[in-house]
Protein backbone atom coordinates (compact mmCIF):
# COMPACT_ATOMS: atom_id res chain seq x y z
CA UNK A 1 0.00 0.00 0.00
CA UNK A 2 1.32 3.42 -0.90
CA UNK A 3 1.78 6.01 1.77
CA UNK A 4 0.51 8.77 -0.47
CA UNK A 5 -3.25 9.02 0.03
CA UNK A 6 -3.51 11.16 -3.08
CA UNK A 7 -2.79 8.22 -5.37
CA UNK A 8 -6.34 7.61 -6.59
CA UNK A 9 -6.96 11.25 -7.34
CA UNK A 10 -3.58 11.81 -8.95
CA UNK A 11 -4.13 8.98 -11.41
CA UNK A 12 -7.40 10.56 -12.41
CA UNK A 13 -6.04 14.06 -12.67
CA UNK A 14 -2.55 13.86 -14.15
CA UNK A 15 -3.82 13.84 -17.74
CA UNK A 16 -6.12 16.83 -17.32
CA UNK A 17 -5.82 19.64 -19.83
CA UNK A 18 -5.97 22.57 -17.46
CA UNK A 19 -6.97 24.98 -20.19
CA UNK A 20 -10.06 22.89 -20.89
CA UNK A 21 -11.84 24.34 -17.88
CA UNK A 22 -11.99 28.10 -17.77
CA UNK A 23 -10.71 29.95 -14.72
CA UNK A 24 -13.48 31.54 -12.70
CA UNK A 25 -13.06 35.12 -11.64
CA UNK A 26 -12.13 35.90 -8.06
CA UNK A 27 -15.65 36.97 -7.08
CA UNK A 28 -17.14 33.70 -8.27
CA UNK A 29 -14.38 31.73 -6.57
CA UNK A 30 -15.08 33.55 -3.34
CA UNK A 31 -18.82 32.95 -3.66
CA UNK A 32 -18.23 29.24 -4.30
CA UNK A 33 -15.90 29.01 -1.31
CA UNK A 34 -18.41 30.70 0.99
CA UNK A 35 -21.14 28.37 -0.24
CA UNK A 36 -18.99 25.31 0.46
CA UNK A 37 -18.11 26.57 3.92
CA UNK A 38 -21.81 27.02 4.76
CA UNK A 39 -22.52 23.36 4.20
CA UNK A 40 -19.07 22.00 4.93
CA UNK A 41 -18.89 18.35 5.96
CA UNK A 42 -17.95 18.10 9.62
CA UNK A 43 -17.20 15.06 11.75
CA UNK A 44 -15.29 14.11 14.90
CA UNK A 45 -12.72 11.56 13.82
CA UNK A 46 -12.58 10.11 17.34
CA UNK A 47 -16.19 8.97 16.97
CA UNK A 48 -15.25 6.76 14.03
CA UNK A 49 -11.73 5.55 14.86
CA UNK A 50 -10.52 3.42 17.75
CA UNK A 51 -6.77 3.68 17.86
CA UNK A 52 -4.69 0.64 18.69
CA UNK A 53 -0.92 0.46 18.82
CA UNK A 54 0.65 2.95 16.44
CA UNK A 55 3.86 3.89 18.26
CA UNK A 56 6.69 1.41 18.51
CA UNK A 57 5.11 -0.96 16.00
CA UNK A 58 7.45 -3.88 15.38
CA UNK A 59 7.67 -5.06 11.79
CA UNK A 60 9.82 -7.69 10.10
CA UNK A 61 10.87 -7.15 6.51
CA UNK A 62 12.08 -9.66 3.94
CA UNK A 63 13.80 -8.04 0.99
CA UNK A 64 17.02 -6.76 -0.54
CA UNK A 65 18.33 -3.95 1.66
CA UNK A 66 22.10 -4.47 2.01
CA UNK A 67 24.83 -4.34 -0.61
CA UNK A 68 26.22 -7.66 -1.81
CA UNK A 69 28.43 -8.55 -4.76
CA UNK A 70 25.90 -11.10 -5.92
CA UNK A 71 23.06 -8.62 -5.67
CA UNK A 72 25.02 -5.95 -7.50
CA UNK A 73 25.92 -8.38 -10.28
CA UNK A 74 22.25 -9.23 -10.74
CA UNK A 75 21.43 -5.52 -10.78
CA UNK A 76 24.04 -4.91 -13.51
CA UNK A 77 22.80 -7.84 -15.60
CA UNK A 78 19.19 -6.74 -15.20
CA UNK A 79 20.06 -3.17 -16.21
CA UNK A 80 21.91 -4.32 -19.30
CA UNK A 81 19.28 -6.82 -20.46
CA UNK A 82 16.53 -4.21 -20.06
CA UNK A 83 18.46 -1.80 -22.27
CA UNK A 84 18.15 -2.39 -26.04
CA UNK A 85 21.90 -2.41 -26.59
CA UNK A 86 23.65 -4.46 -29.25
CA UNK A 87 27.25 -4.98 -30.38
CA UNK A 88 28.82 -6.86 -33.31
CA UNK A 89 28.93 -10.65 -33.00
CA UNK A 90 32.08 -11.53 -34.95
CA UNK A 91 31.32 -15.25 -34.65
CA UNK A 92 28.41 -14.94 -37.09
CA UNK A 93 28.53 -13.97 -40.75
CA UNK A 94 25.28 -15.32 -42.25
CA UNK A 95 21.85 -13.84 -41.49
CA UNK A 96 19.38 -16.36 -40.05
CA UNK A 97 15.64 -16.07 -39.51
CA UNK A 98 16.15 -15.02 -35.89
CA UNK A 99 19.20 -12.77 -36.40
CA UNK A 100 19.65 -9.25 -35.14
CA UNK A 101 21.45 -7.37 -37.90
CA UNK A 102 22.87 -3.87 -38.33
CA UNK A 103 22.29 -2.34 -41.76
CA UNK A 104 22.22 0.81 -43.85
CA UNK A 105 19.36 0.96 -46.32
CA UNK A 106 17.99 3.08 -49.15
CA UNK A 107 14.44 2.91 -50.48
CA UNK A 108 13.90 3.90 -54.11
CA UNK A 109 11.01 4.11 -56.53
CA UNK A 110 11.73 3.94 -60.25
CA UNK A 111 15.41 4.28 -59.43
CA UNK A 112 14.98 7.46 -57.36
CA UNK A 113 15.37 7.44 -53.55
CA UNK A 114 12.17 8.64 -51.84
CA UNK A 115 11.91 10.85 -48.77
CA UNK A 116 12.06 9.00 -45.46
CA UNK A 117 13.15 5.77 -47.06
CA UNK A 118 16.83 5.80 -46.12
CA UNK A 119 18.71 5.29 -42.87
CA UNK A 120 22.13 4.26 -41.58
CA UNK A 121 23.34 2.19 -38.62
CA UNK A 122 19.94 0.57 -38.02
CA UNK A 123 19.80 -2.52 -35.81
CA UNK A 124 16.81 -4.61 -36.81
CA UNK A 125 15.14 -7.78 -35.58
CA UNK A 126 14.67 -9.96 -38.64
CA UNK A 127 12.25 -12.44 -37.05
CA UNK A 128 9.91 -9.78 -35.71
CA UNK A 129 10.32 -7.33 -38.60
CA UNK A 130 10.99 -4.44 -36.26
CA UNK A 131 13.68 -2.24 -34.76
CA UNK A 132 15.70 -4.38 -32.36
CA UNK A 133 14.61 -3.91 -28.77
CA UNK A 134 12.11 -1.18 -29.67
CA UNK A 135 9.21 -3.19 -31.00
CA UNK A 136 8.30 -0.58 -33.64
CA UNK A 137 7.30 -2.60 -36.67
CA UNK A 138 8.26 -2.17 -40.31
CA UNK A 139 5.98 -2.69 -43.29
CA UNK A 140 5.33 -6.32 -44.16
CA UNK A 141 8.25 -8.01 -45.89
CA UNK A 142 10.81 -5.33 -45.03
CA UNK A 143 13.32 -7.71 -43.42
CA UNK A 144 12.33 -11.04 -44.99
CA UNK A 145 14.76 -10.82 -47.91
CA UNK A 146 17.82 -10.52 -45.69
CA UNK A 147 17.83 -14.16 -44.56
CA UNK A 148 20.69 -16.16 -46.07
CA UNK A 149 22.84 -13.17 -46.96
CA UNK A 150 26.17 -12.35 -45.34
CA UNK A 151 28.02 -9.52 -43.59
CA UNK A 152 29.38 -6.97 -46.09
CA UNK A 153 26.92 -7.99 -48.78
CA UNK A 154 24.59 -5.54 -50.56
CA UNK A 155 21.06 -6.88 -50.84
CA UNK A 156 18.21 -5.42 -52.89
CA UNK A 157 14.62 -6.62 -53.18
CA UNK A 158 11.06 -5.43 -53.71
CA UNK A 159 8.77 -4.44 -50.85
CA UNK A 160 5.12 -3.35 -51.26
CA UNK A 161 3.63 -0.68 -49.03
CA UNK A 162 0.16 -1.42 -47.64
CA UNK A 163 -2.75 0.27 -49.40
CA UNK A 164 -3.71 2.08 -46.18
CA UNK A 165 -0.20 3.52 -45.69
CA UNK A 166 -0.29 7.11 -44.39
CA UNK A 167 1.84 8.51 -47.23
CA UNK A 168 -0.50 8.47 -50.20
CA UNK A 169 2.44 8.65 -52.65
CA UNK A 170 3.67 5.29 -51.38
CA UNK A 171 0.39 3.59 -50.41
CA UNK A 172 0.07 0.35 -52.36
CA UNK A 173 3.30 1.01 -54.26
CA UNK A 174 6.09 -1.52 -54.84
CA UNK A 175 9.57 -0.10 -54.21
CA UNK A 176 13.13 -1.38 -54.00
CA UNK A 177 15.00 -1.42 -50.71
CA UNK A 178 18.77 -1.82 -50.94
CA UNK A 179 20.54 -2.97 -47.77
CA UNK A 180 24.21 -2.94 -46.83
CA UNK A 181 24.78 -5.55 -44.12
CA UNK A 182 27.19 -4.02 -41.61
CA UNK A 183 27.27 -6.81 -39.04
CA UNK A 184 25.24 -9.40 -37.22
CA UNK A 185 24.62 -8.21 -33.68
CA UNK A 186 24.19 -9.71 -30.24
CA UNK A 187 22.64 -8.14 -27.16
CA UNK A 188 24.84 -6.95 -24.32
CA UNK A 189 23.80 -9.09 -21.37
CA UNK A 190 26.63 -8.77 -18.86
CA UNK A 191 29.66 -6.71 -17.89
CA UNK A 192 31.98 -8.95 -19.93
CA UNK A 193 30.28 -7.73 -23.12
CA UNK A 194 31.11 -4.10 -22.33
CA UNK A 195 34.07 -2.13 -23.66
CA UNK A 196 35.21 1.42 -23.03
CA UNK A 197 34.01 2.34 -26.53
CA UNK A 198 30.54 0.90 -25.91
CA UNK A 199 30.02 2.74 -22.62
CA UNK A 200 31.39 5.92 -24.17
CA UNK A 201 29.10 5.71 -27.20
CA UNK A 202 25.99 4.50 -25.39
CA UNK A 203 26.20 5.88 -21.85
CA UNK A 204 28.64 8.81 -21.98
CA UNK A 205 31.25 7.33 -19.62
CA UNK A 206 34.94 7.17 -20.53
CA UNK A 207 35.52 3.69 -19.15
CA UNK A 208 33.66 0.56 -18.10
CA UNK A 209 34.82 1.15 -14.51
CA UNK A 210 33.25 4.61 -14.47
CA UNK A 211 29.99 3.16 -15.75
CA UNK A 212 30.09 0.42 -13.09
CA UNK A 213 30.64 3.07 -10.40
CA UNK A 214 27.51 4.89 -11.57
CA UNK A 215 25.50 1.67 -11.49
CA UNK A 216 26.78 0.86 -8.01
CA UNK A 217 25.58 4.26 -6.79
CA UNK A 218 22.14 3.63 -8.33
CA UNK A 219 22.06 0.15 -6.81
CA UNK A 220 22.72 1.51 -3.32
CA UNK A 221 19.99 4.11 -3.76
CA UNK A 222 17.61 1.37 -4.83
CA UNK A 223 18.41 -0.60 -1.69
CA UNK A 224 17.62 2.47 0.42
CA UNK A 225 14.39 2.94 -1.50
CA UNK A 226 13.47 -0.73 -1.01
CA UNK A 227 13.91 -0.42 2.74
CA UNK A 228 11.94 2.82 2.97
CA UNK A 229 9.08 1.59 0.80
CA UNK A 230 8.79 -1.81 2.45
CA UNK A 231 8.94 -0.23 5.92
CA UNK A 232 6.12 2.17 5.07
CA UNK A 233 4.02 -0.64 3.63
CA UNK A 234 4.55 -2.88 6.67
CA UNK A 235 3.79 -0.09 9.13
CA UNK A 236 0.66 0.96 7.24
CA UNK A 237 -0.59 -2.62 7.16
CA UNK A 238 0.03 -2.89 10.90
CA UNK A 239 -1.88 0.34 11.52
CA UNK A 240 -4.85 -0.94 9.54
CA UNK A 241 -4.82 -4.16 11.56
CA UNK A 242 -4.35 -2.45 14.94
CA UNK A 243 -6.81 0.42 14.51
CA UNK A 244 -10.51 0.08 13.86
CA UNK A 245 -12.83 2.29 11.82
CA UNK A 246 -16.47 1.77 12.76
CA UNK A 247 -17.68 3.36 9.53
CA UNK A 248 -16.79 6.04 7.01
CA UNK A 249 -19.08 9.08 7.28
CA UNK A 250 -21.39 8.79 4.29
CA UNK A 251 -21.10 12.40 3.24
CA UNK A 252 -17.29 12.27 3.48
CA UNK A 253 -17.15 9.15 1.30
CA UNK A 254 -19.45 10.77 -1.24
CA UNK A 255 -17.24 13.85 -1.31
CA UNK A 256 -14.18 11.73 -2.02
CA UNK A 257 -15.96 9.92 -4.87
CA UNK A 258 -17.36 13.18 -6.24
CA UNK A 259 -13.88 14.67 -6.32
CA UNK A 260 -12.48 11.85 -8.43
CA UNK A 261 -15.48 11.89 -10.78
CA UNK A 262 -15.14 15.65 -11.14
CA UNK A 263 -11.48 15.36 -12.06
CA UNK A 264 -12.31 12.65 -14.57
CA UNK A 265 -14.95 14.88 -16.15
CA UNK A 266 -12.46 17.74 -16.41
CA UNK A 267 -10.10 15.38 -18.20
CA UNK A 268 -12.67 14.22 -20.73
CA UNK A 269 -13.92 17.75 -21.37
CA UNK A 270 -10.69 18.25 -23.28
CA UNK A 271 -11.94 15.59 -25.72
CA UNK A 272 -15.44 17.00 -25.98
CA UNK A 273 -17.11 14.35 -23.88
CA UNK A 274 -17.77 13.32 -20.27
CA UNK A 275 -16.41 10.50 -18.18
CA UNK A 276 -19.86 8.88 -18.10
CA UNK A 277 -20.25 9.03 -21.88
CA UNK A 278 -16.73 7.65 -22.37
CA UNK A 279 -17.29 4.73 -19.99
CA UNK A 280 -20.61 3.95 -21.67
CA UNK A 281 -19.08 4.13 -25.15
CA UNK A 282 -16.51 1.53 -24.08
CA UNK A 283 -19.30 -0.89 -23.22
CA UNK A 284 -19.15 -0.57 -19.44
CA UNK A 285 -22.02 0.04 -17.07
CA UNK A 286 -21.38 3.48 -15.56
CA UNK A 287 -23.18 2.75 -12.28
CA UNK A 288 -21.13 -0.43 -11.80
CA UNK A 289 -17.92 1.47 -12.42
CA UNK A 290 -18.89 4.11 -9.86
CA UNK A 291 -19.79 1.38 -7.35
CA UNK A 292 -16.36 -0.23 -7.80
CA UNK A 293 -14.69 3.16 -7.45
CA UNK A 294 -16.66 3.84 -4.27
CA UNK A 295 -15.43 0.60 -2.68
CA UNK A 296 -11.80 1.50 -3.47
CA UNK A 297 -12.24 5.02 -2.17
CA UNK A 298 -13.86 3.68 0.99
CA UNK A 299 -10.75 1.62 1.80
CA UNK A 300 -8.55 4.62 1.13
CA UNK A 301 -10.70 6.88 3.27
CA UNK A 302 -10.65 4.44 6.20
CA UNK A 303 -6.85 4.65 6.18
CA UNK A 304 -7.10 8.43 5.93
CA UNK A 305 -9.32 8.52 9.02
CA UNK A 306 -6.87 6.37 11.00
CA UNK A 307 -4.00 8.71 10.14
CA UNK A 308 -6.13 11.76 10.88
CA UNK A 309 -6.90 10.32 14.32
CA UNK A 310 -3.19 9.70 14.96
CA UNK A 311 -2.34 13.26 13.89
CA UNK A 312 -4.96 14.52 16.35
CA UNK A 313 -3.75 12.27 19.19
CA UNK A 314 -0.14 13.38 18.69
CA UNK A 315 -1.09 17.02 18.11
CA UNK A 316 0.78 17.03 14.80
CA UNK A 317 0.65 20.52 13.33
CA UNK A 318 1.11 21.79 9.80
CA UNK A 319 4.29 23.75 9.18
CA UNK A 320 3.13 26.38 6.70
CA UNK A 321 6.47 26.64 4.92
CA UNK A 322 6.65 22.88 4.44
CA UNK A 323 3.05 22.79 3.28
CA UNK A 324 3.67 25.57 0.78
CA UNK A 325 6.52 23.57 -0.78
CA UNK A 326 4.37 20.43 -0.74
CA UNK A 327 1.37 21.94 -2.51
CA UNK A 328 3.41 24.00 -4.96
CA UNK A 329 5.22 20.88 -6.11
CA UNK A 330 1.92 19.02 -6.59
CA UNK A 331 0.03 21.66 -8.54
CA UNK A 332 2.98 22.43 -10.78
CA UNK A 333 3.45 18.73 -11.56
CA UNK A 334 -0.20 18.63 -12.56
CA UNK A 335 0.14 21.58 -14.90
CA UNK A 336 -1.44 24.32 -12.80
CA UNK A 337 0.09 27.75 -12.43
CA UNK A 338 -1.49 28.73 -9.12
CA UNK A 339 -3.00 27.13 -6.04
CA UNK A 340 -6.35 28.94 -6.28
CA UNK A 341 -7.32 27.34 -9.58
CA UNK A 342 -5.96 24.00 -8.38
CA UNK A 343 -7.98 24.06 -5.17
CA UNK A 344 -11.10 25.13 -7.02
CA UNK A 345 -10.93 22.18 -9.39
CA UNK A 346 -10.68 19.79 -6.44
CA UNK A 347 -13.56 21.40 -4.54
CA UNK A 348 -16.86 19.51 -4.37
CA UNK A 349 -20.07 19.94 -2.42
CA UNK A 350 -19.22 19.93 1.25
CA UNK A 351 -15.46 19.67 0.91
CA UNK A 352 -13.05 22.38 -0.14
CA UNK A 353 -10.02 21.48 -2.24
CA UNK A 354 -7.60 23.25 0.05
CA UNK A 355 -9.02 21.44 3.05
CA UNK A 356 -8.46 18.12 1.27
CA UNK A 357 -4.81 18.78 0.49
CA UNK A 358 -4.04 20.18 3.92
CA UNK A 359 -5.46 16.97 5.40
CA UNK A 360 -3.42 14.92 2.92
CA UNK A 361 -0.28 16.72 4.08
CA UNK A 362 -1.20 16.16 7.74
CA UNK A 363 -1.83 12.44 7.23
CA UNK A 364 1.53 12.11 5.49
CA UNK A 365 3.11 13.62 8.59
CA UNK A 366 1.23 11.10 10.71
CA UNK A 367 2.56 8.30 8.52
CA UNK A 368 6.10 9.63 8.91
CA UNK A 369 5.60 9.73 12.68
CA UNK A 370 4.55 6.07 12.81
CA UNK A 371 7.38 4.96 10.53
CA UNK A 372 10.00 6.89 12.50
CA UNK A 373 8.78 5.31 15.74
CA UNK A 374 8.56 1.77 14.38
CA UNK A 375 10.91 -1.05 15.34
CA UNK A 376 12.16 -2.49 12.07
CA UNK A 377 13.73 -5.94 11.71
CA UNK A 378 15.08 -6.15 8.17
CA UNK A 379 16.19 -9.57 6.92
CA UNK A 380 18.09 -8.64 3.80
CA UNK A 381 18.10 -11.16 0.98
CA UNK A 382 19.55 -11.18 -2.55
CA UNK A 383 16.91 -10.83 -5.24
CA UNK A 384 16.50 -13.77 -7.56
Amino acid sequence: MKKRLLALVMVAAMAISVTACGKKDSAENLANKEEKEEKSIEYDVDEYVTLGDYKGIEVTLEGEYEYSKEGFQKYVDSTLTSTPLYVPDDSQTEIKEDSIVNVDYVGSQDGVPFDGGSAEDQTIDVANNCAAGAGSGYIEGFTAGLVGHTVGEEVAYEVTFPKEYANSDLAGQTVIFTFLVNYIAKPIESKKDLTDKVVSDKFGFDTVDEYMDSLEEKYNKQLESNLKSDTETAVMNALINNCKVSEVPEDLLQARVDMILKMQDLQYQAYGTTFKDYVTSMGYDYDEQVAQLTESVKDNTETELILEAIAKAEDIQIDEKEYSNFITNIYKQMGYSDAEKFYNDFTVDGYDGERYFRLAFLTEKATDFCVENAVVNANSTVSE
